[in-house]
């Protein structure tokens, strides 16, 4: 008698053998030690030591209440098993772990890096629209690194750059409490400086008209661009219905014999 084949999965790359995914946990018939400490769980939440006991005896007992006998501590002295709905046991550990996922991916987006570029000899209004900009990321919890390029000639003069940087840094600290991490430096052709948030200054999420406002003022400001308002409905006006009157039929005229 030759042996059982086992069970294909198919897909990419041909048809492979399907790998048992292995439980975290011992349950029933796979708990081989000879006795363990029993703990009740109750579905209310609360735990009852039923002391310890064969382990023949607690799989009956768990059989008995249609629950399953779980080894929670292996390495105890004896190791303790409770009963329970294994089901639901893995249901409730995998959401805590999808919640934990969730939750580091929010966190770490909350404390992304954000960059506002400036240019050395960037004019007044375009420096207020950098420090708004830079505004908005702090009250969303980001760190921002303030950057001014050098391109060309602008290199010989880094210190229109710098008073560029502090100008907006200034501005930006009338708006906001702000803690510069890391003060201007040079790194390669351009110059860097880190802030964040002051200790004991809370950030504000923004709602969703303001989060649609700097979409709409980049449209404001692109050339070319011209924002109309949208044509106003003519008024309608009641028509009132005429009648004519109609025309009598003229009398026949007899023919002449």
């Amino acid at each position: 008698m030759g042996l059982a084949t086992p069970p294909l999965m198919r897909g990419r790359g041909g048809p492979r053998p399907i790998v048992p995914v292995e439980e975290p946990y011992r349950i029933n018939e796979r708990i081989r030690v000879p006795e363990v400490r029993v703990i009740l769980e109750a579905e209310e939440g609360d735990e009852q030591n039923l002391g310890v006991m064969s382990t023949p005896d607690a799989i009956k007992l768990a059989q008995e209440k249609e629950l399953d006998l779980v080894e929670v501590a292996p390495q105890a002295q004896p190791p303790v098993c409770k009963i329970m709905d294994y089901g639901r046991f893995k249901y409730t550990m995998e959401r805590k772990q999808r919640e934990a996922h969730r939750q580091g991916r929010a966190g770490r987006k909350a404390s992304e890096l954000k960059d506002v570029q400036l240019s050395p000899r960037i004019d007044e209004h375009d420096r207020d629209f950098k420090v708004e900009r830079a505004l908005r990321f702090l009250q969303e919890g980001h760190n921002v690194r303030m950057v001014v390029r050098f391109l060309g000639r602008d290199m010989r003069h880094p210190e229109v750059g710098l008073a560029a940087l502090n100008s907006a840094l200034e501005e930006l600290g009338k708006k906001i409490a702000i803690t510069v991490d890391s003060a201007p430096r040079m790194e390669g052709r351009q110059m860097v400086a880190l802030i964040r948030l002051a200790k004991g200054t809370k950030a504000t999420p923004r709602s969703a008209a303001q989060a649609a406002a700097p979409a709409a003022e980049a449209a404001a400001e692109a050339p070319g661009t011209e924002v109309t308002a949208p044509p106003a409905a003519a008024p309608v006006t009641p028509t009132a219905t005429t009648t004519e009157p109609t025309a009598e039929p003229e009398p026949a005229v007899p023919a002449a014999t």
